[in-house]
């Protein structure tokens, strides 16, 4: 009984190390999902410098804000 707990412990730690040992991606060509959600690029390759224009406030509390001196 010891035995076949012992041999079956040590096959599951075997397949175990042998699954986390091999890798998804492909050498040298990289992950799908890499070029999935990877930053948008410009036509000649590089990264865009654009500037997200998102605020917390509305125009109307931001000016009122600024007008108590809170921001």
């Amino acid at each position: 009984m010891l035995k076949k707990a012992l041999y079956t412990g040590l096959l599951a730690f075997f397949a175990l190390s042998m699954s986390t040992s091999l890798s998804s991606c492909k050498t040298k060509e990289g992950c799908g999902l890499e070029e999935k959600y990877s930053a948008p690029t410009n036509k000649d390759g590089g990264l865009s410098t654009k500037r997200g224009n998102s605020n917390l406030f509305s125009k109307k509390k931001r000016k009122k804000m600024k007008k108590r001196g809170q921001g």
